[in-house]
């Protein structure tokens, strides 16, 4: 397979899933939460991908969900960015291991970002993010984002696959 094929199916991918959440994810709430999908995505590329591909995913979705969002332009972009970066480099050197220890790792990465991505929001300006019912977002958030992950896990691995003389 080609680096462009890659490319290709990635972005297909990113904008397919992008346009799931938007348009059927954002609906399906339990106790008021929806799916936080993209998160989920850029913590996925992170463990899947290694750091640069979680970090170029993370800004890919995040910036497609920022030009969605009426909140602050960016403020997505950059929490997927470094999340999936950091998650990255976390599974690069600490959990490279088990499937379900990547599940429980997409799940805890989910609350973590929501809470960074509230506290920071706050943090500029954008008001009414870090709220009293931030725990039951980021709780249920991390149990949707628990199931989502294996599926996502195998289709970045189906979009990045291993290319010749590539180590990750």
């Amino acid at each position: 397979m080609s680096t462009a094929s890659a490319y290709a199916r990635s972005a297909l991918f990113l904008i397919t899933a992008l346009v799931l959440h938007l348009a059927l994810f954002s609906d399906l709430r339990v106790l008021g939460v929806a799916p936080e999908v993209p998160l989920a995505l850029a913590v996925t590329a992170g463990l899947v991908g290694g750091p640069e591909r979680g970090a170029a995913a993370g800004f890919a979705i995040g910036l497609g969900i920022d030009l969605y969002l009426p909140t602050l332009f960016g403020l997505s972009a950059l929490i997927y960015t470094v999340w999936g970066y950091s998650v990255g480099l976390l599974e690069e050197r600490i959990f490279r291991s088990a499937w379900w220890i990547n599940v429980l790792v997409a799940a805890v990465a989910t609350a973590g970002g929501l809470l960074v991505y509230a506290v920071l929001g706050e943090l500029l300006g954008e008001a009414n993010l870090y709220t009293d019912r931030l725990y039951v977002v980021m709780g249920v958030a991390a149990a949707y984002n628990l199931v989502l992950s294996l599926p996502l896990l195998g289709l970045w691995r189906w979009s990045w696959p291993r290319l010749l003389g590539e180590e990750r």
